[in-house]
């Protein structure tokens, strides 16, 4: 049996977020920045940057710093604990696929 991984087979995952593998990094407080989510988007996955921290314009930071680094990662918006809807804005204007109406 054959189980090597073939790059020829995609889903909607895949096709969605432009991972190479269908494996999304947790979006975990105050660690999951751009060190680790360039690490997860290099290795295939799907990096993802928190924002549940609270630190709006320290995510805001690693956000850009994603963007300028050209590799598929998403941003966590735990819409319960933001205290207003400035990530929110800041990620709908950046560009990226959004899923909110405020977008």
């Amino acid at each position: 049996m054959d189980h090597s991984i073939s790059n020829t087979h995609t889903n909607r995952v895949l096709a969605h977020t432009g991972a190479k593998y269908p494996i999304l990094q947790a979006p975990m407080g105050w660690i999951a920045r751009t060190q680790l989510a360039s690490a997860v988007s290099r290795a295939g996955g799907l990096g993802i940057i928190e924002t549940s921290s609270g630190e709006t314009e320290n995510c805001q930071a690693e956000i850009r710093k994603m963007r300028e680094l050209n590799l598929p990662f998403g941003v966590n918006l735990p819409i319960r604990f933001l205290k207003d809807d400035a990530m929110l804005k800041f990620v709908c204007a950046s560009g990226g696929r959004c899923r909110h109406e405020v977008c």
